[in-house]
């Protein structure tokens, strides 16, 4: 049986995180990642201020131009609401934490690149098209069943077993069975759609709207390279290819916006449920963790929480402490600032 001193499930930002500061440590580390990358995932794609403070933080910099779209700058006073009424008006995404307030330009990235970028920096041996299948606890061992996309089923053994596999992960759902009824779900639809006008949508800003008629959640537009990325969600049950071509049909309307055809379409589930760190030897950071800043930003989040969950884990191994001991008091300005984020989020046009 293959053997590491931690198994961190996911090669997102919270896994690539958590593996660097294991790696800084001294720490054996092995990523699994069902996905092969540089793969595409749902998200904005924008490195809000404090993302890139800790980036320059803790990976020593920001990512190379490759990883960038145009435009490459979003000042976030041009990440606009709109509202028949009031016409375009600032939308806030990002709150200042602790009193520090954080850049105000903002980096327009291509998530997948960026992804694979941070994996690599991060140093550590990972593992692509491995899937978590289950996990047993003896002693002070994990044992851990993974299955690849051949289905060929590999197992491990660690000292501690760590999810950052998103916000729908499969370690909370085994660790936390309740967390899938406490936990309130939104799917998101993203769709990246090629155009020849872009009519009243000004390049280098980012639309967002809130329309009960076509979605509960805000839909929101911006331009990455040659394509308009429109965004929408909806709660369980909704027809989310038939919201996404009603916000088509409302830009059009609205904004004079000519599309042709739609290249790409992602997808994702959001789980917006109370923060759970883990339980022994089980460690969950970033979204599996319930970590989620302000109208749904989570890279920042999870690279903070990923990083923070490294450091405890590799003191708990070299020491003898309890690791969510220490990453539960290391990570209280953390659950500080998602209070704080959900109490001013505005991110439903219609209340769960």
């Amino acid at each position: 049986m293959e053997s590491h001193q931690v198994v961190i499930v996911g090669a997102g930002p919270a896994g690539s995180s958590c593996a660097k500061a294991l790696k800084e440590e001294g720490i054996d580390v092995l990523i699994i990642e069902k996905e092969i990358l540089p793969r595409y995932k749902t998200c904005s794609g924008v490195l809000f201020g404090q993302t890139q403070v800790l980036l320059n933080n803790y990976f020593g910099g920001l990512p190379p131009k490759s990883v960038y779209c145009r435009p490459e700058i979003i000042n976030n006073s041009n990440i606009m609401e709109w509202n028949r009424e009031k016409g375009f008006f600032e939308f806030v995404w990002e709150l200042p934490k602790d009193g520090i307030q954080f850049p105000t330009v903002y980096y327009n990235i291509w998530r997948n690149l960026f992804d694979l970028w941070l994996l690599e920096e991060s140093g550590a041996e990972y593992r692509q098209g491995w899937s978590l299948k289950g996990f047993s606890l003896k002693d002070d061992n994990v044992a851990v069943e993974v299955t690849s996309k051949d289905d060929k089923t590999t197992r491990l053994s660690c000292s501690y077993l760590i999810g950052a596999d998103g916000g729908n992960s499969k370690l909370r759902r085994l660790l936390d069975p309740a967390w899938i009824k406490e936990s309130l779900v939104s799917s998101v639809y993203q769709t990246y759609n090629r155009f020849s006008d872009s009519g009243d949508l000004e390049e280098g800003k980012w639309a967002v709207f809130f329309e009960p008629d076509i979605s509960e959640t805000l839909c929101c537009v911006h331009h990455k390279d040659d394509f308009l990325t429109l965004c929408v969600g909806g709660f369980s049950g909704r027809d989310l290819k038939a919201v996404n071509e009603m916000f088509k049909k409302f830009l059009e309307d609205e904004f004079s916006v000519v599309f042709e055809q739609q290249e790409r379409v992602e997808g994702c589930v959001m789980r917006m449920g109370p923060p759970n760190l883990g339980r022994g030897r089980i460690i969950l950071t970033g979204e599996a963790a319930g970590f989620m800043y302000l109208n749904g930003e989570g890279i920042s989040v999870a690279i903070d929480s990923g990083y923070r969950a490294g450091k405890a884990v590799a003191k708990a191994i070299r020491e003898g402490f309890d690791a969510i001991d220490i990453y539960g008091s290391q990570s209280i300005d953390l659950l500080r600032h998602v209070s704080l984020c959900t109490e001013n989020a505005h991110f439903f046009s219609v209340q769960p």
